[in-house]
This record gives C-alpha cells, structure tokens and sequence, in this order.
C-alpha cells in the first residue's frame, strides 16, 4: 500500500464520513432519485460498446392458498431504481438507440405494471407507465407487458447482454429449448455491480447505521427482559417489536434465538424452546432499514449472571473478537480476522486443556473445527450475507466480525470436557466499518462485556409491562 493511496482514501473516507453526518439529517429511508440516476450512469460507462444490459424485479413467491409472502425487492433493481413494485425491469444502453414504443433515442428504460385503479383498491398504489420516467429520473418507461418484445427487437442487433443467468434463461431472445441463442454473449452484471455495492457511499452508510442501532436497541431491550421460563419466541417477539417501533420494515434475515442446546445450532431458526434457568442464549438478529440490513450477534446467561464456565468460554470468544476487529485493517486479506480470532481461540483452548499440542498444530489440523466451524466475517449491505469479491479489505467495506465457541453435549462428550461446559454456545458478532485508519465499530451501543450485559439484565425491562 502506498503513501499516496493512504493520503487519497483518507481524503476519500473524510468526505464519506462527513456526508454520512449529512446524510443523517437529510435522509430518511428513501434517498433522492439523483443517488441511483447516478449508480445507472456509472454502470453504462462501465458496459461494453454496443451492449445492453438488463435487471429484473424479484418475482412474487407463493406461501400458500392465495396468500403470498411479504414482498421484498430484489437487491440490484433495487440498488439501481430505487423502486419497490414488483413486475418491473430495468434496461441500459451502452449507446442511445431506439427502443419500440419510444419515441426518442434512450439509454434508459424501466418496464412497470400500467395503472390499475380497481387492482389498486386491493394491492395498493401503483406509480404507473405515465410518472415513472419524471419520478424515477430515467429516459423512458414502458408497460412490462411490452418487455419481451423489446427484447426481442434488440436481440436482432445487440450481440453482448449483461444479464443474470437465471433472468436470461427466461428471455426468448437470449435463450430457446434451454440454449443459448447462436451469437450472442451473455455477461454478468456482477463483475460491474458487485464493486460498487462493496464500496459504500454516504447514502447507503447513514441507512446501515440506522438499521444497526435499531438492532443494538432490540438487544437492550431483550436483555433488559429476559428471564428464565421465557420461550424463545417471547425474545423474539420482543426484539421483532422494537425492530418496527423504530422503522425497520422487516428483519434482514430469519431471527435466532437459540437457548441452551440450541445455541450450539449456528442458523436455528425454531426459536419454539422454553428457556431453563442457567442457561446461555445466542441471539443473532439484524433489523433492515431502507433496504439494508445490520447483523449483530449477542449471547447472554438467562439468569443475568454468568457461570464460571459461562464466563470463561465468553470471555475467551471475546478476546477472540477484539483481535479479529484489530485485523479488520485496510490493506490485509479479507481472512485476516478469522485468522487472529482463530489463534486466540485455538491458544484459549490449549489453555484450558480441551486441546493437546501447539497453536500451529491444532490449526493445520483442524481440530478446532468440533468447536469453531465457521469463518469469523462476511460482507454486509443490502443483503446479509452482501457481494464481495476483493482479496483484501478496503475503506469504504463493512464487515462482521463474530467468532464463537459451540460445546454442544456431543462435543464435549467426544474432546473429554467436563460437563459443565455442556451446551454453551457462545457467539459475539459486530458490524465494522473498514476506514483508512483502521476498523470502526458501528455496532458499540449494543453491550459486549460481560460487566455491561450483567448490570443491563438487572436492570427493568422498559417494554416488560407491554409483553
């Protein structure tokens, strides 16, 4: 890394940080259209000359009978539109050209469903063929009943289509009997889009920090609540409550609340468990805001203090996570917090004597892996799990950072540790930012240590009369 690279992102990272403090003031969940006019100009100077390229809207998925689920857009349209509706695509032209139905020569076009007043009355407002190119900032619009025969006419002279697989196997021009149509090139829009939404701008900051502290609020006040003969759903119940008293419009990702055994399970979901006193329970939830999504992990002792065993493996995990956000440097591999954290688990471990040998050893042979089974970080964004793709960590990125312990019976049945330590599971996830100076915590209102969880858990619920 150089000197002048520093100097440039720090100056980079000062203005985004500056207008994340705008953006606060300013912003609501909905930016102006002018963010995601600007995101489609940045990916038409990035397409191929004479190429096109095409997003569509996530489809509605079916629950059951003639209910389906809560809609939720897909991330890319979104990203780009800004547009919520389903049936929808967007299209971009690397060269203005022509398009059947528009007068004029475009570089963009959104397909949306017409206006439907008596649908409307049932299914709620659409914003329509007539307002969208004004509301959206793009050249045209069109009705999506239209989108397959513009397709088909540029199919005749556009030979490079940006494109989803799944999405182009569905266009007629692009593919027919399961082939792809002869002469014409499929790319993904990933290798221009995902780089963009790695690297967030103010704008998408200010929304993430927003659904962060809502979710570090949800974990307050769960702590403040919960007491031994809970049911895992009341937690949750609690912590979904609070995710819409503050404007969150759904969960990111299905909540975990894993009690005693359960909290040796990395992604149950059941959350169905009556919770016994003495106790730990992970609780690893993230509430979604404008269309982005915190990730924070908490694990607490149901009884508001923690065991001896508790504490060891807690405070052990915990060390783990501050070295692994120490790692979360700019310039170093994306894996250099796991591989921190790893090392002061696998060293904690040899310690306590559930282990045999040296560090290096136990690494390179993966005996860890009964205990500690998952990376330490993921990318984060508008989707949980978010787009990533550079072999080292850069400003501008946020990531997690969560490494955990998981004695479940069986494990400890099978490395000899005492019984004691049976069923505690223990994960601490947090949300950092990577800046040119180093990793900033945005998920700190939310406690971690294990004096500040104790004095919180004895603290009253302020929502327990409303449960």
């Amino acid at each position: 890394m150089t000197m002048n690279y520093l100097r440039t992102s720090t100056m980079n990272v000062v203005a985004v940080i500056l207008g994340v403090m705008c953006a606060e003031m300013l912003l609501g969940a909905n930016p102006p259209q002018s963010i995601y006019k600007s995101r489609r100009q940045q990916v038409i100077a990035a397409l191929k000359p004479g190429s096109v390229a095409i997003f569509r809207s996530a489809p509605v998925a079916h629950r059951n009978g003639d209910v389906d689920y809560e809609y939720r857009q897909d991330s890319n349209f979104y990203y780009l539109t800004g547009f919520d509706e389903p049936e929808s695509a967007l299209l971009l032209i690397k060269e203005k050209r022509s398009v059947p139905g528009v007068p004029a020569r475009v570089q963009e076009v959104i397909f949306l469903r017409e206006k439907n007043p008596a649908m409307e009355i049932w299914t709620g407002y659409r914003l329509g063929v007539e307002a969208a190119p004004e509301s959206l900032l793009v050249d045209a619009a069109l009705p999506i009943t239209g989108f397959d025969a513009v397709i088909d006419s540029l199919a005749a002279e556009v030979k490079i289509f940006y494109v989803r697989q799944s999405v182009a196997r569905d266009l007629r021009a692009l593919y027919r009997d399961g082939r792809k149509v002869r002469g014409l090139r499929i790319k993904s829009p990933a290798a221009i889009l995902n780089p963009m939404r790695l690297h967030k701008d103010a704008h998408e900051l200010a929304l993430l920090q927003k659904a962060i502290d809502i979710t570090a609020q949800a974990h307050v006040q769960v702590m403040r609540a919960a007491r031994p003969g809970m049911y895992e759903y009341e937690l949750e119940a609690l912590l979904e409550y609070v995710f819409k008293r503050m404007g969150s419009e759904r969960p990111g990702f299905p909540s975990i609340v894993g009690s005693g055994p359960n909290s040796c399970i990395l992604h149950y979901q059941s959350n169905r468990r009556k919770i016994r006193p003495g106790e730990m329970v992970v609780i690893d939830i993230g509430a979604e805001y404008g269309m982005y999504t915190a990730d924070i992990t908490r694990t607490i002792p149901i009884d508001g203090r923690f065991s001896p065993e508790q504490r060891t493996i807690y405070q052990l995990v915990l060390a783990a996570q501050d070295s692994g956000i120490a790692a979360a440097q700019p310039g170093n591999s994306f894996r250099a917090p796991h591989k921190a954290a790893l090392r002061v688990i696998v060293r904690g471990m040899i310690g306590l004597g559930f282990l045999k040998g040296s560090v290096e050893e136990n690494i390179e042979n993966g005996t860890f892996r009964d205990f500690f089974m998952h990376g330490t970080s993921h990318y984060l964004g508008m989707d949980v799990h978010d787009v990533g793709g550079t072999p080292e960590l850069q400003p501008g990125q946020v990531i997690t950072v969560e490494p955990g312990i998981y004695l479940s019976a069986a494990t400890c049945e099978k490395l000899g540790i005492p019984k004691a330590y049976s069923n505690i599971g223990v994960r601490i996830e947090d949300d950092v930012l990577i800046t040119p100076t180093g990793p900033k915590l945005l998920s700190g209102k939310a406690p971690r240590r294990v004096e500040d969880i104790e004095r919180l858990m004895m603290e009253k619920a302020v929502l327990k009369n409303k449960l």
